[in-house]
């Protein structure tokens, strides 16, 4: 290593300040560029896809997947209390006020939401097990004749209360008969009235601060359940099976051949609203480069001074000025 490497390099590990002036011009440069020079959309839509395809094909993949899941579940396993007990109390009013919002939705969105076959099974089963219960709870209303058999003299009253005991049994069992069949032809009548019902509501102005009232009902629920509750969730849903689905979805969409067409689209049509502006005017106005330029360069800067400590780093910056 000749002396002016050697200075170099001691400069760049003993003034730390050089390390940051570098880092300092190297977000400059980033920022002052437009973002059309940033990202080379048709590489980086064939790396996208090329990535994509790799990960697919590797045997390792879903294992790893499993393993991180895995281990990032386990993290939270020794969690307890409630779930708003680990939220900042200042977070609750503007996530209240975010469900408070008045929205109405599309009547055909809604339509799309919950007017499928599986739904209305699950309607027929809720309406015809209730209809029933309510017929044999009407059948129970049915006055109890026992007593009047009982009462002394016995006589024609007696026997008056036995024949109305044998009818009212009779014709409440028949009754309970014929119901079954007829509240299942009565549910099937009115189960698209009953889904046009829901849909009228949920998508209905008059029915707004109703559904404000339900969201943040179910915000304060779900704050409230124990998290040894939410945790116990999780186990229903494996980490193997995650993994296997997530793998599964990845060779899908490796086995598709418009993949890098469609990622080249979709970033062509970013750079073609924004390419021409850099990416300083692009994010002026929203306060984050004031807000994260320090944070990041301060973090890329102790990076860069441990690097140029490296030997690595040594060796390389010789190379390059004695080459």
């Amino acid at each position: 290593m000749n002396d002016a490497t050697t200075r170099a390099l001691q400069r760049l590990r003993d003034e730390p300040r050089q390390v940051d002036a570098l880092v300092e011009l190297g977000l400059d440069h980033v920022l002052a560029r437009p973002i059309a020079e940033l990202i080379d959309h048709q590489w980086l839509a064939k790396a996208v896809s090329d990535g994509i395809r790799a990960s697919a094909r590797s045997p390792e993949f879903e294992r790893w997947v499993e393993t991180r899941v895995d281990r990032a579940l386990a993290r939270v396993d020794g969690l307890d209390g409630a779930l708003g007990d680990k939220l900042p109390v200042t977070l609750l009013g503007p996530l209240e006020q975010a469900l408070g919002r008045p929205y109405q939705p599309d009547r055909e969105l809604v339509r799309t939401l919950l007017d499928h076959p599986s739904m209305r099974t699950i309607i027929r089963e809720i309406l015809q097990a209730n209809l029933l219960e309510f017929g044999k709870r009407m059948r129970s209303m049915m006055p109890d004749t026992s007593a009047v058999s009982k009462l002394p003299g016995g006589g024609f009253a007696s026997r008056l209360a036995g024949v109305a005991k044998g009818v009212a049994s009779a014709v409440g069992g028949e009754l309970e008969r014929q119901l079954e069949p007829k509240v299942k032809s009565f549910v099937d009548d009115i189960l698209g009235v009953t889904i046009d019902m829901m849909i009228e509501r949920v998508s209905s102005d008059a029915f707004v601060p109703e559904f404000v009232s339900w969201r943040i009902d179910v915000l304060h629920a779900v704050l409230g359940l124990p998290i040894d509750q939410l945790i116990a969730e999780r186990h229903k849903y494996p980490p193997k099976a995650f993994a296997a689905d997530v793998a599964a979805i990845l060779r899908a969409l490796a086995a598709w051949r418009g993949l890098g067409d469609q990622v080249a689209e979709i970033l062509s049509e970013v750079v073609s609203e924004h390419g021409q502006v850099s990416a300083r005017e692009f994010l002026d106005g929203s306060g984050l480069e004031a807000a994260w330029r320090p944070t990041l360069q301060r973090a890329l800067s102790e990076q860069a001074r441990e690097f140029v400590s490296t030997e690595t780093f040594g060796g390389w910056l010789e190379q390059l000025l004695e080459g």
